[in-house]
């Protein structure tokens, strides 16, 4: 099973994405930047690891088994660059929303980007819209595979809509200017004196929570309307079943920052809620207007307040959307699909990159390049049924594990060697039982070889087949735990902060 390497913004439950933890038949590692972007410890397990305490990004994607580098934002790509240049590795890069805009971005920004469309394998925005932005900037599009995010249909299932008298509005995002939450309220306030049993309630938080807090007072909206912090997923999905009308008013922010495709449309869809949205970025893929739900223009808040109370007017038709929307989402947002996806992108790259050909190298290879480059053993003996090689052989296995118990003396009682030492101290161990093993076989081909009956017992032929296996194992064995004991100081050498990419 190959190995992707994720690097994401942080970890928190927001991140532990199904993108990164379940795309079938790939194993991966949860790279964040340093250990203060681990949010939630509670997360943190032995595939949590921290691209700054990476001395050696070859040795690392060796230890590792590494195949495919996954960046999952525009500037982690940039970030992961000189890592793959290291190494050689195929990147690839997801672009969510803002990374595929200049919003808020550093100078020279976009100039980076083009020199990862040039250096980057593949893009994998998550809607169209933000494709389109990407050729705009110059990324070539045989580089770009779109890659919708996914719903979990089992979590989200299907319920109709209510057919009670509740008028409950509900919004779920991050409190920052593309989610809209502004023009929602307003819109709210116009349909109120119509609908005065409808209520509003928002779930998320963010830099505009004391502004939205301030404009509810504003909007004398009262009691009809909640500002709810950062609930738990059970608890949002609680909510949002509850809901009679969700709403996304998302719309382009004033510093140009947009919105792929809002995941909690895609999942208040699935589970059946009658949704109103805007005509912005990637939506209209998602939904059609006056099929799968209601749009508007975005940043409008006579449109918006339109479309609500259309919607609060005409319950009868919400099952006809709901049922509509509910098909569009299995039929092009359900998760297990996209992972499928997001692993066929990945065999296109990985194909190319085969185990042993970059810097992946298994322990079995290891092993058979340090016995390929001893003496070859001496050929078959005239008179006996077995080679003289697991004379040898159990010779090197001796002096190589009094060998192994000199250096773990050494780690025990003594300093560990200096880094610019070790590579000396794996050349003279190679040579001495390279020399050895000439040595011993000069002195046999002195020595005169006895004749021995020859054994015409098929059981004792057998057995000693057998032996001679368990004595080349062994000094496979015995190799092997030298090179690791050496890695091993190798490592303790190289412990600690070294800064990283």
């Amino acid at each position: 099973m190959h190995t992707v390497m994720h690097l994401n913004l942080r970890v928190d439950p927001t991140q532990y994405i199904s993108q990164i933890r379940e795309v079938p038949d790939y194993d991966y590692i949860h790279m964040v930047r340093q250990p203060k972007y681990m949010i939630d410890l509670s997360l943190l397990n032995e595939k949590v690891h921290y691209l700054n305490e990476v001395f050696s990004p070859k040795e690392y994607v060796k230890r590792n088994n590494i195949s495919l580098l996954h960046a999952h934002h525009g500037q982690l790509g940039m970030l992961l660059l000189p890592f793959k240049e290291e190494t050689n590795l195929p990147l690839v890069t997801s672009i969510r929303g803002r990374d595929a805009t200049l919003a808020n971005q550093p100078i020279g920004y976009l100039d980076n980007m083009r020199m990862l469309f040039d250096r980057g394998e593949r893009f994998f925005p998550v809607c169209q819209y933000l494709a389109d932005r990407l050729i705009a900037w110059g990324c070539p599009s045989e580089k770009i595979r779109v890659l919708y995010g996914g719903v979990d249909l089992n979590e989200f299932k299907y319920r109709a809509p209510h057919k009670g008298d509740t008028q409950n509005i509900l919004s779920i995002g991050r409190l920052v200017e593309k989610k809209g939450h502004h023009i929602l309220m307003q819109a709210f306030q116009k349909i109120r004196g119509k609908f005065p049993n409808a209520t509003l309630t928002i779930i998320g938080r963010g830099e505009l929570e004391e502004y939205l807090i301030s404009l509810a007072n504003q909007l004398n909206l009262g009691d009809s309307f909640r500002l709810l912090n950062h609930l738990p997923k059970d608890q949002v999905r609680e909510q949002m079943t509850n809901a009679d009308i969700f709403c996304a008013a998302s719309l382009e922010a004033a510093n140009g920052d947009v919105e792929g495709i809002p995941n909690t449309l895609k999942e208040a869809m699935a589970i059946g809620v009658p949704v109103i949205s805007t005509n912005h970025a990637g939506i209209p893929e998602l939904i059609t207007n006056n099929k799968e739900g209601v749009l508007v223009q975005e940043n409008n808040v006579d449109d918006l307040a339109d479309a609500l109370e259309f919607m609060l007017t005409n319950r009868g038709i919400w099952e006809t959307y709901t049922v509509a929307a509910r098909q569009k989402v299995e039929q092009n947002f359900n998760l297990v699909q996209q992972l499928q996806q997001q692993a066929e992108f990945y065999d296109e790259l990985v194909a190319p990159y085969k185990v042993g050909k970059r810097y992946l190298v298994t322990h079995r290879q290891i092993d058979k390049k340090i016995l390929k480059e001893a003496p070859q053993p001496q050929q078959q003996g005239k008179y006996d049924g077995e080679t003289t090689a697991p004379r040898k052989k159990a010779e090197l296995a001796r002096k190589a594990l009094i060998y192994m118990q000199q250096l773990q003396q050494l780690q025990g009682h003594q300093e560990l060697p200096q880094l610019q030492q070790l590579p000396q101290l794996q050349k003279q161990t190679k040579d001495k039982v390279k020399d050895e093993l000439v040595a011993s076989n000069k002195n046999e081909k002195k020595a005169k070889i006895q004749p021995r009956a020859k054994v015409n017992d098929e059981k004792i032929a057998y057995h000693k087949k057998e032996k001679k296996a368990l004595k080349a194992e062994k000094v496979k064995k015995a190799l092997y735990k030298i090179q690791k004991l050496q890695q091993k100081a190798l490592d303790e050498q190289l412990g600690g902060d070294h800064g990283g990419f």
